[in-house]
């Protein structure tokens, strides 16, 4: 009747390759491993909450914002969300065709690894 091997229970591991490593199923995605709260930090750090507000205009960017509430709001709104992201990328391609990264190395040292380790990490050290 009930076979158990017929459904094999759901693991909560990520797929695993012939080699034992995890298959990266999202190679060619900029925001595969950046978590919703890397990007609002890195968004508020770029342009401080009121430009923020200015380009994104949503009421938890402007009145009384802060990363909880905005997290909280973006995490329940699709379209806001997408803006967030695309800000984001933006940015982040801005940043990178333009230098500015690599200019400010110059004049503080600055964390090594591409943007998206860095994000990795601050997100691991908020743990």
């Amino acid at each position: 009747m009930n076979d158990p091997q017929s459904n094999p229970p759901a693991s909560d591991h990520p797929p695993v390759s012939e080699s034992g490593q995890p298959n990266n199923s999202q190679p060619n995605n900029p925001l595969h491993g950046v978590t919703l709260k890397a990007m609002v930090e890195y968004l508020v750090d770029e342009y401080g909450w009121e430009r923020l507000g200015e380009r994104i205009r949503i009421d938890c960017f402007t009145y009384d914002p802060s990363i909880n509430s905005s997290l909280k709001f973006l995490r329940k709104t699709e379209w806001a969300r997408a803006k967030v992201e695309r800000l984001y990328l933006d940015s982040i391609s801005y940043d990178e065709r333009k230098g500015k990264r690599a200019s400010q190395a110059t004049e503080t040292p600055a964390m090594p690894g591409n943007v998206w380790e860095r994000a990795r990490r601050r997100d691991a050290n908020d743990d």
